[in-house]
């Protein structure tokens, strides 16, 4: 079981506000685009993880499985439904909850999964604040 440490949060903080203002500076016009594209890669993190160290059988079905559903929910929320996107990001934050208190699926220094949590769930709550005020 991994903790929250702060350090991780405060990164994952930090990675979200680095991304916003550049998603802004750069992309105004295309939030869910982006957000759906960060989707994608933050769903290819651990299938490509995978590939540093041996896994077993199911380990690499469940990450690929994963993988697939996220890629699956950015698409179905940019050709779809808008709502496909955040509800990936918030499925790809509990499937890093749920795999590291297991131990299952690719190996990640400790700081990674908690990281990543803070910034699946305030990716989601940016693009549904979007959503809710008509931005997208």
């Amino acid at each position: 079981m991994f903790s929250f440490s702060k350090d991780a949060i405060y990164f994952g903080i930090g990675v979200m506000v680095a991304f916003l203002v550049a998603l802004h500076l750069i992309f105004p016009q295309y939030p869910l685009q982006v957000a759906a594209g960060a989707l994608m890669v933050i769903g290819l993190v651990y299938p490509v993880l995978l590939l540093s160290h041996r896994h077993d059988a199911q380990q690499q079905r469940d990450e690929f499985l994963a993988a697939l559903v996220t890629y699956g929910l950015a698409v179905a929320g940019l050709l779809i439904w808008p709502w496909a996107v955040p509800m990936g990001l918030g499925a790809h934050a509990a499937w890093d909850f749920i795999k590291h208190n297991t131990g299952r699926g690719a190996k990640v220094v400790s700081w990674y999964p908690p990281m990543c949590i803070v910034v699946d769930l305030l990716a989601a709550a940016y693009v549904i604040i979007l959503l809710v005020t008509g931005w997208i």
